[in-house]
């Protein structure tokens, strides 16, 4: 197995004094530390951080003209096809967006592709599917970055396209869709770059929903947290919040599954 062995590091564990005085047990302090963690304003952040770790989700770039676009299809009646990945960040992206349209009352018609007959990503012939079942929007959640040539099948089909991912750019232009939502972008200027894909997702919900993040914790922390950790993402900062709000959600969640 991939992960069958322990890295155990050999030297002694730091014991920040600044970390003790500041009231944490040598032990803790020593974890911290292990972190990179040695100040107890850094430490305090990253144990106990709340709200203030939640970014503005309209910094992101193309956030606001992804907004507006699926406002649109909300204010039209639109069906709207969301495009995820067959893998926990994204079946729990997926469920996260389409479960929000749902409750505006749209149609929304979920596409996981099959991942020994369609692999990873976009592809042409699920966009002819999705395009035969009457969505006129698509929104990709977890994927679609690299997509290029399957963004250009979406206008020849008159399918209107918004990409969310989490995975980096390649060389070279973004495929041309309606909007990009990536914090991985080089020119988005949103804080955290290490968000999962559901974390993308759910920073897009929380701008159609003009919320700071926190109520869309209480409505939907359970499902970003386990696609969170399911994708091993960075655990600190905002991430570290959403998988710790999220945990204690599931504890009493009515979601089945």
């Amino acid at each position: 197995m991939k992960y069958c062995n322990w890295i155990i590091p050999c030297a002694e564990p730091e014991v920040p004094q600044a970390l003790v005085s500041a009231g944490f047990t040598p032990l803790l302090a020593a974890m911290l530390a292990r972190r990179g963690i040695t100040e107890p304003e850094s430490a305090r952040e990253f144990i106990y951080g709340g709200e203030e770790l939640l970014y503005p989700p309209e910094t992101m770039a193309d956030m606001p003209k992804a907004v507006a676009r699926i406002r649109e299809a909300i204010d039209k009646r639109e069906t709207v096809a969301v495009y995820g990945d067959y893998d926990v960040d994204g079946i729990t992206a997926a469920c996260l967006v389409t479960s929000w349209l749902r409750e505006q009352g749209l149609t929304c018609v979920p596409y996981i592709p099959d991942r020994l007959e369609e692999g990873y990503g976009l592809n042409s012939a699920a966009l002819d599917t999705i395009k035969s079942r009457g969505a006129t929007l698509v929104i990709t959640v977890d994927c679609g970055i690299t997509a290029v040539n399957e963004a250009g099948r979406a206008k020849e089909l008159g399918l209107d396209l918004i990409i969310t991912d989490h995975h980096e750019c390649a060389a070279g232009s973004l495929p041309d869709a309606l909007a990009v939502v990536d914090p991985k972008r080089p020119d988005c200027p949103y804080a955290n770059k290490g968000l999962a894909g559901v974390g993308v997702a759910f920073k897009l919900l929380c701008a159609l929903d003009g919320d700071d993040g926190w109520g869309m914790i209480e409505h939907y922390g359970d499902i970003v947290a386990i696609g969170t950790i399911g994708d091993v993402v960075n655990l600190d900062g905002e991430n570290r919040l959403l998988i710790k709000e999220g945990l204690n959600i599931l504890k009493t969640t009515e979601n089945i599954g």
